[in-house]
C-alpha cells in the first residue's frame, strides 16, 4: 500500500499594506493630547490653590483662580463637619415686558424643585442644590440687605441667579402675557423661615420676607426700575 502523498502546505497571504498616517493627522492629535493634557494640569492645579490653605500664590493669583472657579467648579467640602441648614428658603420670582406693559404672576421655583425630588429615588444634584446656593451661597452672601453688592462676585451672583429663574420662567410666561423673547425685567421675592429648635419642634416660626426689586435682566444692566419712572403693580 503506498503512503498518502501530503500536499505543500500554502503559505498564509500576506496582510494587506496600511498606509502611514499623514504626517499632519499624527500632529494633530498630538496637539490635541497636548492640548486636554495642559488643560487637565490647570484645572487640577487651581483647584489645589482653592482647597489649600491661603498661601503667597493663591492670594496673588485670587482673580483669576475666582474667574475659573466660580460658580461653576466651587468647592464645598463638608466631609468631617457637615453644616446642616438651619432655615428653609422659598425662592419666587416673576419677569415683565419692557417698562412693566405686561406682568406674570409670581412663580415659585422652590417648589418646583420639591416637585422633582418628592418620591424620586435618586434625586439630581441640580433639583437638590443649585437653586438653594445659588440664594444662600451665591447672592445672600455678596450683598447686604439693602441688596448692595459686597463683594467683587456680587454682579456675578445676581446674574447666576437670574439665570437660573429664567430658564425656568420662561417655558412658563407666554401663556401668561411675557413671551420668552419680550422678558425685560426680573423681581424676586424669598421667604425665609427658621427650623423649630429641637427642644421644640412645634413652635411656629414666623417667616421672614425679602424683596430683591424690580431690574433688567441683562448682565449690562445697572439701573433698577423703568426709565421713565413707572413701577410695576
Amino acid at each position: 500500500m503506498s503512503e498518502p502523498i501530503e500536499e505543500p502546505a500554502v503559505p498564509p497571504p500576506n496582510p494587506p499594506h496600511q498606509a502611514p498616517r499623514p504626517w499632519w493627522s499624527r500632529a494633530l492629535l498630538g496637539v490635541s493630547v497636548l492640548g486636554i493634557s495642559l488643560l487637565a494640569l490647570y484645572h487640577l492645579s487651581i483647584t489645589f490653590l482653592t482647597n489649600s490653605p491661603t498661601n503667597t500664590v493663591s492670594t496673588k493669583f485670587a482673580t483669576p483662580i475666582s474667574k475659573w472657579v466660580y460658580p461653576w467648579f466651587e468647592q464645598n467640602w463638608r466631609l468631617f463637619a457637615p453644616n446642616p441648614m438651619s432655615q428653609n428658603f422659598t425662592v419666587e420670582a416673576r419677569v415683565s415686558t419692557d417698562c412693566y406693559t405686561d406682568v406674570t404672576p409670581w412663580y415659585n421655583l422652590s417648589q418646583m424643585d420639591y416637585d422633582t425630588i418628592a418620591h424620586n429615588v435618586f434625586p439630581g444634584h441640580t433639583e437638590q442644590n443649585e437653586l438653594r446656593r445659588a440664594w444662600t451661597d451665591g447672592y445672600a452672601a455678596t450683598h447686604d440687605s439693602a441688596d448692595v453688592g459686597t463683594s467683587g462676585r456680587a454682579d456675578m451672583m445676581r446674574q447666576y441667579l437670574v439665570n437660573i429663574a429664567l430658564q425656568r420662567i420662561d417655558p412658563l410666561s407666554a401663556k401668561d402675557g411675557v413671551p420668552s423673547a419680550k422678558i425685560m425685567n426680573i423681581e424676586f421675592r424669598v421667604t425665609t423661615t427658621d427650623i423649630a429648635p429641637a427642644e421644640k419642634p412645634n413652635e411656629v416660626m414666623q417667616p421672614v420676607v425679602h424683596i430683591i426689586p424690580w431690574r433688567q435682566v441683562s448682565p449690562d444692566a445697572v439701573s433698577y426700575g423703568c426709565p421713565n419712572g413707572s413701577v410695576a403693580p
